[in-house]
């Protein structure tokens, strides 16, 4: 295996950086190979990440009152044993490894907002910047590139572990190109 890779998904109640998330999913991959390995998953108490300073807003609310009943379930039932924020983010850190290069979906949502929430926990971010990586390019260099989708759309580790393997596939593609 090469440099060791993680997926990360949030769920979240905005679009900004200063977003409140109800949920951090991740999983360790290999890029190049269909190796998904151990995996990460844990509520964020939203009373406690809004305490913290966090913030919601009113349109993605109304957004998660329009997805699926699992999607909207997940959300609610987690929090019923939801981390506060600080316990979160240091488990999170605690999963990736060192050197860790992270993907994320869009690089202008998930890492920013993680980025930001580990700021106001007085945490140290746990990845280095110039390891960061967007799946979002990858797709648009990629046009039509799709898999088979398992899981809950909008659950946190089952959109990390599709968008894995979505890179994976892209990767299979174009065996040439580097992560």
């Amino acid at each position: 295996m090469s440099r060791a890779s993680v997926m990360v998904d949030l769920e979240t109640l905005s679009k900004l950086p200063t977003a409140a998330f109800t949920s951090i999913g991740a999983c360790l991959f290999e890029p190049h190979s269909d190796w998904i390995g151990e995996t990460f998953h844990m509520h964020v108490s939203l009373e406690n990440a809004t305490r913290a300073g966090l913030k919601m807003d009113a349109s993605t609310v109304m957004w998660w009152l329009d997805q699926s009943d699992e999607a909207r379930r997940t959300l609610v039932l987690g929090q019923l044993d939801a981390a506060p924020l600080v316990t979160a983010l240091e488990a999170f850190a605690a999963f990736l490894p060192p050197g860790v290069e992270i993907w994320c979906n869009g690089n202008s949502f998930d890492l920013p907002i993680l980025q930001n929430a580990y700021h106001i926990a007085g945490i140290e971010t746990p990845w280095l910047y110039y390891n960061e990586r967007d799946l979002r390019t990858l797709k648009a260099l990629n046009k039509g590139a799709r898999i088979e989708r398992a899981g809950i759309h909008h659950n946190a580790l089952d959109d990390a572990v599709h968008q894995a393997k979505l890179v994976q596939h892209i990767f299979q593609l174009n065996p040439d190109m580097d992560s």
